[in-house]
């Protein structure tokens, strides 16, 4: 993955043919043209338990046509990050018991959270 600067505090990410761009909010010097990273980390953590979600539901024919989630966050200081991270996921039929344990388990095998769960060595290297 490859990350340039765009211009003000635009940055373009680009990764296997495909191309994200972030910018920051007019208070914070940007131009308000994309969401913040992280609006994207948000991002990344509201869609990835989906996947798995509807992979599950595809593989055994529940329906997924209108499925939506919503999702709040609150950002926390010292240090300065999110503290706390809420997804709700609304499938547009009623699930029996089962389906509904089945699918949270799904839900709970994302990529993206258990790399917070477990959490990765991360460097940054300025040169």
């Amino acid at each position: 993955m490859r990350i340039e600067y765009a211009g003000g505090m635009k940055l373009i990410a680009s990764h296997r043919g495909h191309t994200v761009v972030t910018d920051q909010t007019p208070k914070d010097g940007g131009g308000d043209t994309a969401l913040t990273p992280t609006e994207l980390f948000i991002a990344s953590l509201g869609t990835c338990p989906l996947v798995y979600v509807l992979a599950f539901a595809k593989r055994h024919e529940i329906p997924v046509e209108g499925l939506t989630a919503e999702v709040e966050y609150e950002i926390v200081d010292n240090p300065r990050r999110v503290g706390s991270f809420s997804l709700v996921i609304h499938l547009p039929q009623p699930l029996s018991d089962q389906h509904r344990a089945a699918l949270q388990r799904a839900a709970e095998q994302c990529l993206v959270h258990n790399s917070l769960l477990q959490p990765p060595e991360v460097r940054v290297t300025v040169r």
